[in-house]
């Protein structure tokens, strides 16, 4: 089965059209119904045969014509005007909050202001005033700094554009354990992106370091051709580990075929097809103290 992948153009969040029965091309401006926002615009990115990833699965309406598209021009250009009064009414309530975006949609119901802050908001009168204003419901969205800098887009460590601003549906959860786990130094600071959590790159990795999972901790003892040697080192990306005789102390390489039983292959395939496996939860039951971020923030 195949699923069309679209962008919204006020979060830049990726959403999932099913049962879309005319063909459509990248870049393609389509109208959809929006269970929060109502008949929306949004850009089409593709087909794809992975299934959605978050809940945003709006109904497909029509292809935009070009009168959508000249009230979709209109409405930007009237979200800036929006965007500029809501910051001069921020300042004026003298409002704890970083005014991100804001966004009218295709069907002009409502006027949404995305913004970040710390603590809690009570911007009641703000909403009195921009309803006078404006003459329509206003919606104030407060969203995680990880949302935001999808939102905005920006230049991660690798010096391109930020992989939740180009391409992730969701987020997940980075902890510190994704270092230690992936053989990188204990330094959070070097590994951490524009959003100020850890970069979401290293979940991508997570596969490359599924072995480690079939073999015992780092320091273990173990029984290697008739000896008890001990496992010092386990490298995945190079297929290696180190193992050191105890009489002797000496240390020798060996390829990760040498030390795991014949057919761990199709463990590894399990591991990759499987979402909640013992693997997995490694992951979830990581202290509130190493969690970075997540996808609820």
């Amino acid at each position: 089965m195949e699923y069309l992948k679209i962008r919204y153009i006020d979060t830049n969040k990726i959403g999932t059209l099913v049962g879309v029965k005319e063909p459509l091309k990248k870049s393609q401006k389509v109208v959809i119904e929006d269970p929060e926002k109502g008949e929306d615009i949004v850009e089409v990115l593709g087909y794809s045969k992975e299934p959605p990833k978050n809940d945003l699965t709006p109904s497909f309406v029509r292809v935009a014509t070009k009168r959508d598209l000249t009230q979709f021009e209109r409405n930007l250009k009237e979200s800036e005007r929006a965007y500029e009064i809501c910051k001069e009414k921020i300042k004026e309530h003298k409002l704890d909050m970083h005014l991100l975006k804001a966004y009218i949609p295709l069907n002009r119901k409502k006027v949404f202001f995305y913004y970040i802050a710390e603590q809690r908001v009570d911007f009641r009168a703000l909403v009195r005033d921009l309803a006078k204003i404006f003459k329509r419901r206003i919606e104030m969205r407060q969203i995680g700094v990880r949302d935001a800098v999808q939102m905005k887009g920006w230049v991660g460590r690798c010096m391109r554009e930020t992989c939740c601003s180009r391409f992730m549906e969701s987020f997940e959860s980075i902890s510190l354990r994704d270092i230690t786990e992936q053989n990188l130094p204990l330094s959070p600071s070097k590994f951490t992106g524009p959003c100020g959590r850890l970069v979401c790159c290293m979940a991508f990795e997570r596969e490359n370091y599924l072995v480690k999972f079939l073999l015992p901790e780092v320091g273990t003892k173990l029984c290697f051709n008739k000896q008890e040697v001990m496992l010092r080192e386990v490298d995945p990306i190079r297929e290696l580990v180190v193992i050191e005789y105890e009489e002797s102390g000496k240390k020798i390489e060996l390829g990760i075929r040498d030390i795991l039983p014949k057919g761990y292959e199709r463990v590894l395939e399990h591991c990759r097809a499987c979402g909640s496996c013992c693997r997995r939860g490694v992951y979830e039951e990581a202290t509130e103290h190493e969690i970075i971020g997540s996808s609820t923030e």
